[in-house]
């Protein structure tokens, strides 16, 4: 009887470990072009399309901006994510826009090159094992 008990104890522990053994995985964020000590920088990371139309991030980190070069280390679950970055150079705690909508601070996007933002799925990013480095440079769009 006390071998069928620590055989079940020893088959739900590793049932359990092989269940969330993939589950998350260990970002690291290098943000460049910083403007030193001017603001925090605020990353907002959107897990779907709808949620970055809504401005509903998964995820918000708030960096202090003591270099022009900074790299955090996180912890997120795989998936496909959006990156939106701004530093908040008056610390009123939001992006600040001019009347056609124009970031007036420094920004920030993954998978951006240059022109108008194209929404999510075309700045979205796998995050997985084998692609767990993401590089953005902060500046005007």
């Amino acid at each position: 009887m006390q071998k069928r008990i620590i055989l079940f104890l020893f088959m739900m522990a590793l049932l359990n470990s092989n269940i969330f053994a993939n589950d998350t995985v260990s970002v690291t964020l290098e943000i460049t072009g910083i403007n030193i000590n001017q603001g925090n920088i605020h990353v907002h990371i959107y897990s779907n399309d709808r949620d970055y139309r809504n401005d509903v991030p998964f995820l918000v980190i708030i960096l202090e901006s003591t270099a022009t070069r900074i790299i955090h280390t996180f912890e997120i679950k795989e998936g496909e994510y959006l990156f939106a970055l701004f530093q908040d150079t008056n610390n009123n705690g939001k992006l600040d826009t001019n009347f056609l909508g124009f970031p007036r601070e420094p920004v920030g996007l993954s998978n951006y090159i240059s022109g108008i933002p194209r929404g999510f799925n075309h700045h979205k990013i796998p995050i997985n094992r084998n692609s767990n480095r993401v590089s953005i440079n902060m500046g005007r769009v």
